[in-house]
């Protein structure tokens, strides 16, 4: 099925993303067909993770700096509503395997391989 996404489409979907708290670039993938988003954003498919780094690597220093204007805004407005009283951070050793002399592989003792 061929998809077409306006600058201001995937706009309006990073945006959306981030109010979700969905916050990595693979997240696209597994939203494209979720029918909570689709019916938000009017449409029948969003773009997946390739279309989302295309507009973003389309963006210049301006842009980007007004996307994180947008985030701090959208923080400021939930946190006015009621600040949380704890952060959790989730750290566990999931080891993902990497292959050949990839950026920031390190060996894992725990798991005996790289990664």
């Amino acid at each position: 099925m061929l998809r077409h996404h306006t600058d201001l489409d995937i706009m309006m979907q990073k945006i959306y993303r981030s109010v979700a708290a969905y916050f990595q670039d693979d997240d696209a993938d597994e939203l494209t067909t979720d029918p909570v988003f689709n019916a938000i954003l009017n449409k029948k498919g969003l773009a997946s993770q390739p279309t989302m780094s295309r507009f973003i690597n389309r963006c210049d220093d301006i842009c980007l700096m007004q996307f994180e204007q947008i985030q701090q805004e959208l923080r400021r407005k939930v946190y006015s509503i009621r600040r949380p009283e704890r952060i959790l951070i989730d750290i566990d050793s999931t080891l993902f395997s990497t292959f050949g002399k990839q950026e920031g592989n390190n060996y894992n003792q725990h798991y005996n391989d790289y990664g």
